[in-house]
């Protein structure tokens, strides 16, 4: 490691140790509490009560906004609601927040009308397909998965490529390009900045994978006009460090951890590296996946096929999230970039309709001790190795991966 980023690296640990400090809630019930939150999971009815996850977002009990909670409902809750209020028994376990209530004690509220829910609606409406739409809010906007039809879920939970689905650097990188090319150099890197803060804030939800990634072309653009070169690693951990300082929960959060996670293995794995860009890109999917799917496999089953499927399905996600990009600039307004955006959607969904009949998910029966150990093995290995020695690390964790599936 460089000085700085030996520096950097120490800060984030600094950081993560205060967070932990702020964010670790001690297990506790609470009755009657009041809170206001936002449905950010799909809605589940039961015999006699109603399942769902929201993101609290105003409550009598501080340390838990912010947070996402599991709602229980003895009673019915209708399939669309969004924003609530209510009076209810709160729980907290192993930092987990439970909320317990009844139908009667709840509030369907309005969503508050802003430029994401305009322009979300603006799409909507100017959509021919609507077919389409569940995915495009889900791909551009970052709306729940679990609002896509059951069997489009599946075909992405099979394929291993629910990634894609989630709003990240492919999404912030192709703000940052095309606003880029719409003004020579550095005006260009100004308005992408610009485009790139507004994207993260007013946009898409203030979910881990997007700060991780806006914090991180925001601060390269940053660099890059003051006429020097970023070092990406060091970039990544201060980016780090400030969102466990803006938000200490994170540290909690397996969304930020996955994020982090599969950047570092992707930097690492590159950095040095000469190689072809067809090359690079199977690289960068097998690193990702690698450095994630020790940390998937604590809690659910992986598909090593995603590995193949992201570089061959890359034209065409890149080609989706351009025609959003641009729909996006004319705010919806501009209905031929909207039908091709649902199009390409048709020709992205087909694809991983199709892939999920081969697809084929292995179990690892591992810890989280034991997946820390992997991710901390590959991370370490990959930093100290150099060009295609880099690849012996990232099989060794899929082989250690396959062998405790079996």
């Amino acid at each position: 490691m460089s000085r700085g980023e030996l520096i950097h690296f120490f800060l984030f640990i600094a950081v993560a140790l205060i967070a932990y400090n702020r964010a670790n809630l001690p297990d506790f019930k609470e009755k009657e509490v009041y809170m206001r939150g936002i449905v950010v999971g799909d809605i589940m009815n039961e015999s006699g009560y109603t399942a769902t996850r929201i993101r609290v977002e105003e409550s009598e009990i501080e340390d838990i906004e912010g947070r996402k909670a599991l709602l229980k409902v003895y009673g019915y809750l209708p399939p669309d609601i969004r924003r609530l209020s209510l009076l209810g028994n709160v729980s907290v376990k192993n930092n987990r927040v439970y909320v317990y209530a009844k139908s009667s004690d709840i509030e369907f509220l309005p969503l508050k009308k802003g430029l994401r829910e305009t322009l979300m609606e603006r799409y909507s409406n100017v959509s021919m397909d609507k077919s389409m739409v569940p995915l495009g809010l889900s791909f551009l906007f970052g709306e729940p998965r679990e609002l896509l039809p059951s069997r489009v879920q599946r075909d992405f939970l099979s394929t291993g490529l629910v990634h894609l689905l989630v709003v990240s650097g492919l999404h912030v990188g192709m703000v940052a390009l095309v606003l880029t090319k719409m003004l020579p150099r550095f005006w260009g890197m100004k308005l992408a900045l610009s485009g790139v803060i507004l994207y993260a804030l007013f946009v898409v939800p203030h979910e881990p994978p997007v700060l991780r990634a806006s914090f991180m072309f925001s601060i390269a653009l940053l660099i890059y006009l003051s006429f020097y070169r970023p070092n990406m690693l060091a970039v990544l951990l201060f980016s780090g460090t400030v969102m466990l300082l803006l938000y200490p929960y994170y540290l909690f959060s397996y969304s930020f951890w996955l994020s982090f996670v599969a950047t570092a293995y992707i930097i690492l794995t590159l950095r040095e590296l000469e190689a072809g860009s067809g090359v690079k890109t199977l690289l960068v999917s097998a690193s990702a996946f690698t450095g994630v799917a020790p940390l998937v496999s604590t809690f659910s089953g992986v598909s090593p096929m995603s590995v193949l499927l992201t570089p061959l399905l890359t034209p065409v996600v890149i080609l989706y999230s351009l025609l959003g990009v641009l729909s996006l600039m004319t705010l919806m307004s501009f209905p031929p970039f909207v039908d091709l955006f649902n199009l390409t959607g048709h020709l992205f969904g087909g694809i991983v309709r199709f892939a999920s009949s081969l697809s084929l998910n292995l179990y690892p029966n591992i810890g989280f001790y034991e997946a820390t150990f992997l991710v901390l093995f590959g991370l370490v290995s990959l930093h100290n190795l150099r060009g295609y020695s880099k690849t012996i690390p990232l099989i060794a964790i899929n082989l250690w991966l396959l062998v405790r599936s079996v």
